[in-house]
């Protein structure tokens, strides 16, 4: 399966998930998610077992209080077409890891 380039995603993943409190772990798994990684491919990634993803993810999902992957993408590729439709320029921020960095310490949450 194709992914996209993460430099795409990263300004507006970044923009919804200021302020949640998601560990540096967490934010990561967004990412690949938001690339259409399987948990399959996102363990690899990450280099941890599929069964850690899977809780991950649930994790994700409660505290973001969404439905499933679904709903976290559509939420954010609803995001990304308010933010271009308003003409705001999207900044990638620098203290974003790559999805395959689990635990940055920049994003440590407060």
């Amino acid at each position: 399966m194709p992914h996209i380039d993460i430099e795409i995603l990263v300004p507006f993943a970044a923009k919804y998930m200021d302020g949640r409190k998601l560990t540096p772990a967490e934010r990561s798994e967004v990412l690949r998610m938001a690339q259409g990684f399987a948990c399959k491919d996102s363990a690899a990634a990450a280099n941890i077992s599929p069964e850690t993803i899977r809780a991950r993810r649930k994790r994700i999902y409660r505290k973001l209080k969404l439905s499933g992957s679904n709903e976290l993408i559509s939420t954010l590729l609803g995001l990304s077409l308010s933010v271009l439709a308003k003409g705001a320029s999207v900044e990638q921020p620098a203290e974003l890891p790559s999805p395959a960095e689990d635990a940055p310490a920049a994003l440590a949450t407060h």
